[in-house]
């Protein structure tokens, strides 16, 4: 049974607002819990195992959950539905973007995988790790280059926009770990991190040909020293205020990109948060996505829930509806 962190329930006080929220755990723990996507219209939350190449889906309304698992695949850095599609999904694994058609639990019908294109085929150790789809439902997906000890080598990714199987876009190059993205409320802007760098980058940002330029650096964590970890996955609210996880930093944190004032940080009972989105029926639900891969045993003790996908609730803020795929 799942329960929440240290068997009930963590309740964090904000003193300087004078509210409270609190952090439920509602997953049980996997290795590396990745690029979590939350499907207003069926109410559910899917996510990725990245290393197990395993993807899942949560149902908000019975709680349970199911998974598939890609076999010709050693990763997998995430599920975006397909738009007007149902149970069929784009999936972001190895170098490879595949659609995947995953029946519903009630269905009998075996799940299948069907390989669409592929990036980066110079580069055999490079990986999907994070992305996103665009209002026009372009997609947006980064790379790394990952050496056999699952660490990353510098300024081996890029981040493609891809429209379709031979309509793919080289963005940005070098990056090191292409990562969390997200737009402005009006859309002029892109916003993407390269974790290495622990930095925010800012693009202006062209709706209509998905062009990006201008980049410049909207917050950097190296100025606040309190802050430990590295930022990785990423999402705006309906304020468009940014909402980052600290992979190794036991925290997630909101900051004004306009800015570039750090407004909120959240402790959580995970020390590598990996990312997170808005869900739950109003969007005012913040699912923070965690891993264990690299907790010893002192740490894993003191967080057993590690590696759990946790409901963040009475926040306050709201988000806004994810895009899906239109490929």
């Amino acid at each position: 049974m799942v329960v929440s962190w240290q068997q009930v329930f963590l309740v964090a006080i904000l003193i300087s607002k004078a509210r409270s929220f609190t952090i439920d755990q509602v997953t049980d723990p996997i290795q590396h819990a990745e690029g979590p996507f939350w499907h207003a219209e069926t109410e559910e939350l899917y996510f990725v195992d990245t290393f197990k190449s395993t993807v899942y889906r949560w149902s908000y309304k019975n709680k349970k959950t199911q998974s598939y698992h890609l076999e010709n695949h050693k990763s997998v850095g995430v599920i975006i539905p397909i738009k007007n599609k149902k149970d069929q999904f784009i999936v972001a694994a190895d170098r490879d973007i595949c659609k995947l058609y995953w029946p519903a639990s009630d269905n009998n019908t075996e799940a299948k995988l069907e390989h669409l294109a592929s990036v980066d085929k110079d580069k055999p150790a490079n990986q999907f790790n994070d992305g996103k789809a665009d209002s026009n439902g372009r997609l947006w997906l980064g790379t790394l280059t990952r050496n056999k000890d699952l660490s990353v080598a510098p300024e081996g990714g890029s981040l493609y926009s891809i429209s379709g199987p031979k309509d793919i876009h080289e963005k940005a190059k070098p990056l090191s770990i292409s990562n969390g993205l997200d737009w402005s409320n009006d859309e002029n802007k892109l916003y993407h991190i390269d974790s290495e760098t622990r930095k925010v980058a800012e693009y202006d940002f062209n709706k209509e040909t998905g062009d990006i330029h201008n980049k410049k650096i909207i917050f950097d964590l190296r100025d606040h020293p309190s802050l430990e970890g590295i930022p990785d996955g990423m999402v705006a609210d309906e304020d468009g205020n940014l909402w980052v996880a600290l992979h190794g930093g036991s925290a997630i944190i909101k900051i004004d990109p306009n800015t570039g004032n750090l407004l909120e940080t959240i402790k959580m009972p995970a020390k590598y948060c990996t990312s997170l989105v808005f869900g739950g029926t109003d969007l005012a639900t913040i699912f923070v996505t965690t891993s264990r891969l690299k907790v010893n045993e002192k740490e894993l003790s003191q967080t057993p829930s590690a590696g759990s996908v946790f409901a963040i609730t009475n926040l306050g803020v709201k988000g806004r509806k994810l895009h899906e795929a239109v490929i």
